[in-house]
Formats: structure tokens, sequence, C-alpha cells
């Protein structure tokens, strides 16, 4: 598979152009389609009725892909009002739509599907394995709210690369958050241990996409059946970074207020924040990935515990750190390769925007990050 290459201008605003060059970047929507839902793209009630619209189209006209893709978009932007039963219902079916359609869209990929036990849940799994022999085995998992679904083109690349494949979805993403309703949580060793012990891993590569950056290093930490870990990107202080580039008067009164949880300040930040909608989704967002969260302040004390300061010294595999040059991430990359004082090995590599691959999880050169990857991965073979 053949991934595009290019970050392209679909729209003036920031997130949308990102989160448009996203699902641009793995080759399951064409550069048309995209760049026609720019021209129209104004909002975010604007951005579900845009892709939905398009994943009934591509439905009947036979693209699976396109049309699951299209109904993944739809539900990224949905704004999550608790106290709004016909909204939670509407995601909840379009949700199922879109878990059916990938379904249909992949029955003849040669990919398997297993649900792993866990408690009184499971943790989806998509795998697909060499019958003769593999050159190891490669496990994957996203980040923040993510669907495996997404990644399969992905787990199409690496495996005709000569490598055995599973991508898995732990807690607070896609299935074991909308059907097991388990919620994210740091503790990423013990979905891994899961997943290691249900197939009988050994000396296995960890690939975390996103958020997943923190998760594989949190998993490495804790587990030795883990040989190799890829932060793709990497999340060294993840509240860190989602208030870097916000004003150092707005950073040291967040920064004070989480000592003063009760403070009728934060109300007036929320207040703030609820005029801009991205803002608002993501708190919104964040409540319902995260749980047990319903004020701003909740919010912040939560995602501080996303962080790989501590746990750096006690990662001793091989590790390999990705950043893109605009991604705001990459503000740690030095202290995280620093931080590791007891791995094996630490090899990183900052891609440009003349690679058209400087944003976050190389969006817009795909493929050129995957054939890093799996270079690192040859040679510590």
């Amino acid at each position: 598979m053949n991934f595009p290459v290019g970050f392209h201008d679909f729209h003036k605003d920031t997130v949308f152009n990102f989160q448009l060059n996203r699902f641009y970047s793995f080759g399951c929507l064409s550069y048309d389609t995209v760049s026609e839902i720019g021209r129209e793209l104004t909002d975010f009630e604007n951005w579900h009725k845009l892709f939905f619209s398009r994943a009934e189209s591509f439905h009947n006209n036979g693209d699976l892909v396109a049309s699951a893709t299209c109904l993944r978009a739809a539900l990224f932007f949905m704004l999550d009002d608790e106290d709004d039963v016909n909204k939670q219902l509407q995601k909840s079916q379009i949700y199922e739509q879109c878990m059916n359609e990938y379904q249909a869209a992949y029955k003849d990929a040669g990919l398997t599907y297993v649900r792993v036990p866990f408690e009184s849940g499971y943790f989806p799994v998509i795998y697909k394995c060499h019958t003769e022999e593999s050159k190891g085995d490669i496990v994957i998992h996203g980040g923040y709210d993510s669907f495996i679904q997404e990644f399969v083109p992905l787990l199409q690349y690496i495996y005709s690369q000569g490598f055995n494949v599973y991508m898995f979805e732990g807690f607070g993403q896609g299935e074991v958050l909308s059907r097991c309703e388990m919620k994210m949580k740091p503790e990423w060793e013990i979905c891994t241990k899961v997943i290691l012990d249900y197939f009988q891993l050994n000396e296995v590569t960890l690939i975390g996409i996103s958020l997943g950056g923190y998760l594989a290093a949190r998993a490495a930490a804790y587990e030795n059946r883990i040989k190799r870990v890829v932060l793709y990107d990497l999340i060294y202080d993840f509240y860190g970074a989602v208030l870097d580039k916000a004003p150092e008067e707005l950073q040291k009164l967040i920064s004070n207020l989480l000592e003063v949880p009760d403070s009728p300040k934060w109300k007036s930040i929320e207040e703030i924040m609820k005029v801009n909608l991205f803002s608002l989704w993501l708190f919104q967002q964040g409540r319902h990935v995260f749980g047990n969260i319903t004020t701003l302040y909740d919010y912040f004390k939560c995602i501080k515990n996303y962080n790989t300061i501590t746990l750096s010294p006690l990662i001793h595999q091989d590790v390999l750190i990705l950043a893109g040059a605009e991604d705001i991430y990459t503000v740690y990359f030095e202290k995280q390769l620093k931080a590791l004082t007891n791995a094996k090995s630490v090899s990183g590599r900052i891609f440009t925007k003349e690679e058209n691959a400087s944003h976050h999880c190389q969006v817009g050169n795909v493929q050129l990050a995957l054939d890093y990857i799996l270079a690192w991965i040859d040679l510590k073979l």
C-alpha cells in the first residue's frame, strides 16, 4: 500500500485542517473528497453533517472503507453533552453503524478479530500473521479515543514487510469505551499484559500512536516481554504540552489553581472556554474518555498523570522516539531523550516540513514514518 504524501491546506482553521489531513493521510479518502469537505466546512455541526452525508453516498457506491472512514470522522467532533440523551443515542447509533461498516469493508482482508476477556468486558484485537516464518511480532495501539480500525492500513503495510501484527484497544479506546464502558487510565501495562498473555507473545515490539506514545512507554516500564518500544510520537508531559501555547499568565494561573480546587476562578475559566467550541469539545471529550471528570479542575488534574518523567528510568528496552517539528509535544523531545537513563538504546528523529512530516504522528507522510520505524526494528532484531 502507498500512503499519499503531502500536508495540504484543506481549511484555514489549523485544528480542522490537521484532522482533515489526518483522515486523508491513511489513503482511505481521496484528495478531491477531503478538499471538497474543506471548502464547505464552517463549524463542528457542519463537520458532522458533511462527513455523515458522504458516508451514505460512499456506502451506496460500494466504497465501504471510505464510508466507514467518513462515519469515524463524523463522530470525531460531535460535542459530548452527557445531559442530552438524544445526542448520546445519536452518537451510539453512529458508532455502531461505523463498526458495522468497517467490518464489512475489511471482511476479505485476511484479518482476524477477537475479543480478549478482561474483567466484565474485553479488549478487542485485530491481527494478521504469516503462515510461514515471520520477522517478528509487532503490537500496536492508539491513544486518546482512537479506533483500531483506523489503523488497518498501517497493519497491512507492516504485515507486507514480513511481520506478524497485532492491534488492540485498551482503556478509554474504541469498543472498550463505547461498548464495555471502561474509561482511560494510565496503567497501560495491564492491557498489554492481557494481550501478551492471551497470544503467548514474547520479545515483541510495541508501537504506541499519538497519546499511545505515553501509554507504550508506561507499558514498557513494567513489562519485560516488550523488547523494543516506539513512541509514535512522544508524549513526555501531556499537561505541559496542552498548555504550552497558552499565554504564560494563563499557565501560571492554572498551575496555581490546581492547589485550590474549589476556587470560583475555575468557573470563570470554564465560562470563557465555552465560547470556544474547540476548547469545549476538548473538555467534553476528556470527560467522556477519562471519566470521573465534572470540572475543568478535574480535567487538568487528570491529564497531569500522563507523563513519562518518573517512569522513563524504568525503561530498559531499545527505544525509538518520533516527533514532528511543528507538533506541540516536540518541545519535550530532548528532555525525553535524556530521561531514558537506563534504556538499552535510545534513538530519535524530528521530521520536517520539507518531508511533509512535521505534524503530529507525521500526518502528511505516514509511510516515511513507517519505513523509518521498520528500518529501526530491523536493526534491533
